[in-house]
């Protein structure tokens, strides 16, 4: 068994900051069976300046942007050396990252995520990855989810992983996974339209103040994305057109479209998980189903989930929290270490491109020629 430690990198689009995630992998490439233990984590919050530029990144002018690509790259250097310098994390041997994603239009062919890796490697001691997405849009693929692509190696108990994380998404064991629907990308901007004393809705409990409002809930439900067959994916461009016109905050109270969004991702989460288990082998009776992202702290949104399974027997597991809050920085520090191995980390039929691939881009750190060309990684 080898064992490899690496840092990952997550900006969801929910802006709460950027998940720098350390991690120690144990494992046989030969077998793919692996482990992981979180060795320290953190969220470093955006500023006020920051989420405002990535808000407000995909109206920006072609200079603009590519400025801001710089800016986010030298952003995300700076803040993982003084993570690993705060933590004396002296063994780390490769750092990976998401980035943050600005535009995703795969039915259109291309994806950019912000954060330029030249940039970033420059800040750094060892190879660096970024851009898991655009090979497999490339290759006609939905280029996301990108997190069940890693939980098929490292949370081999689960039958499901449910992430609910800006957009919630499903990873179903042995056979694919899809972004189910809006989570907590509509939930937390609703929140912190409340005299902006929120930046989430804390355990539900704004959204479980409120009511139902039916014709709202209606419409949600009726969005051509559920009518589509996996694998898709689902990102904001698609939530602006979409979902936001249908909330109209002049019209209904702000806890009553929360209670009626709450509503929504609960009644599709349920719905995803029934229509997993019926894909499990006939021995499979009570698939074990595991909660992480932000929104599996929702104790009002879990309640709702578990009521609309309909008595069916499931059984719904919470991780540990580290794992939960951290979960998607995890995996993509996991997909750069398969990267770096030289190993397939995005898998066609959960974005349903043509092949399975080795996605990611890899930059040497400074000074240049210190790594060998032929193993970027060796394990420890």
């Amino acid at each position: 068994m080898a064992t490899f430690v690496g840092i990952g990198c997550m900006s969801g689009s929910s802006l709460d900051g950027l998940d720098i995630c350390c991690v120690e992998f144990t494992g046989d490439v030969c077998s793919d069976l692996w482990g992981y233990r979180i060795l320290t984590a953190e969220t470093v919050p955006y500023t006020t300046e920051w989420t405002d530029r990535l808000r407000d990144a995909a109206k920006f002018s072609g200079a603009d942007l590519i400025k801001l690509h710089v800016d986010y790259g030298q952003f995300v250097g700076r803040t993982v050396s003084e993570f690993i310098e705060k933590n004396n994390l002296a063994n780390v041997q490769f750092v990976s990252s998401h980035g943050h994603s600005v535009f995703h239009q795969p039915t259109d062919g291309f994806t950019f995520q912000l954060g330029d890796g030249q940039t970033t490697s420059t800040h750094l001691t060892v190879p660096y990855v970024c851009d898991f997405r655009s090979k497999d849009v490339c290759l006609g693929g939905q280029g996301a989810p990108l997190v069940p692509c890693g939980e098929r190696f490292l949370f081999t108990n689960n039958e499901m992983c449910v992430n609910l994380g800006g957009i919630a998404n499903i990873g179903i064991k042995g056979h694919s996974g899809y972004d189910v629907s809006m989570c907590n990308i509509v939930l937390n901007r609703l929140a912190s339209q409340i005299n902006g004393k929120f930046l989430f809705d804390k355990d539900g409990q704004l959204a479980r103040s409120g009511r139902i409002v039916s014709e709202v809930l209606e419409k949600l439900n009726d969005l051509s994305y559920f009518r589509q067959p996996p694998p898709k994916s689902l990102w904001k461009d698609y939530i602006e057109k979409e979902i936001y016109p249908l909330l109209n905050r002049e019209q209904y109270k702000i806890e009553d479209l929360l209670r009626t969004c709450t509503e929504h991702v609960a009644l599709k989460i349920a719905e995803a998980c029934i229509d997993a288990k019926e894909l499990m082998p006939d021995a499979v009776n009570t698939p074990s189903v595991l909660f992480t992202g932000g929104g599996a702290l929702n104790k009002f949104l879990i309640e709702l989930i578990i009521e609309k399974l309909n008595g069916q027997a499931f059984e719904v597991e919470q991780a540990d929290e580290d794992t939960i809050n951290f979960k998607e920085a995890l995996i993509f520090a996991f997909l750069g270490l398969r990267c770096l191995l030289g190993e397939e980390n995005v898998f066609r039929e959960i974005t349903g491109s043509s092949s399975d691939t080795i996605s990611g881009s890899i930059h040497r750190p400074l000074p240049v020629g210190t790594v060998k060309p032929i193993s970027l990684l060796s394990a420890r």
